[in-house]
């Protein structure tokens, strides 16, 4: 059943229901997501699917798809960044709750009875940005070379400093 999707929702009754929902959202409308871009031009496309799986589990499996504008940290230029990333949720009430899940559902922590159902879509693309996103080499502004490794200054030899003391015992 494809629905609009609500502001707040609970996601243990949603999942009971069997909804679906699927839509697109402005990149301009995730503010937690906006500060990681350099444009927030575009939409992400997403599909949130509330149900239990065969063993009677709730879960909620959804998809997002979006091209994000991020800052390339090699060349510090824009660059776009693909994303198309799936997820598997299973609503959990505590740690113990999420301990026992299998490992194909990441838990999701329900620390309220209501969530906001657009904060699943803007986690995953937040968790999609690497720590420190770059060009691949070949499309990258800076020459590489810059960043090749020189080689170790070869190590001096230093005189041992008990050397001393060993000649002097030596000597008397």
């Amino acid at each position: 059943m494809l629905s609009q999707l609500p502001e707040q929702a609970d996601p243990r009754r949603l999942c009971e229901q069997g909804k679906r929902f699927e839509g697109r959202v402005a990149l301009q409308d995730l503010t937690r997501l906006a500060p990681l871009l350099t444009s927030t031009e575009g939409e992400a496309a997403f599909t949130l699917e509330f149900d239990r799986d065969e063993h009677g589990r709730q879960r909620i499996r959804g998809r997002v798809q979006a091209e994000l504008q991020v800052r390339c940290q090699r060349c510090m230029d824009a660059m776009p960044l693909p994303v198309d990333a799936e997820f598997r949720l299973s609503p959990v009430s505590g740690l113990l709750e999420a301990e026992a899940l299998p490992e194909a559902y990441e838990p999701l922590l329900l620390e309220e009875r209501l969530l906001h159902p657009l904060d699943l879509v803007e986690d995953e693309l937040i968790l999609a940005i690497p720590p420190a996103p770059r060009h691949r080499a070949e499309e990258c502004g800076v020459d590489m070379a810059d960043y090749r490794q020189a080689p170790e200054p070869a190590e001096e030899e230093r005189e041992n400093p008990f050397a001393a003391l060993a000649r002097l015992k030596r000597d008397s």
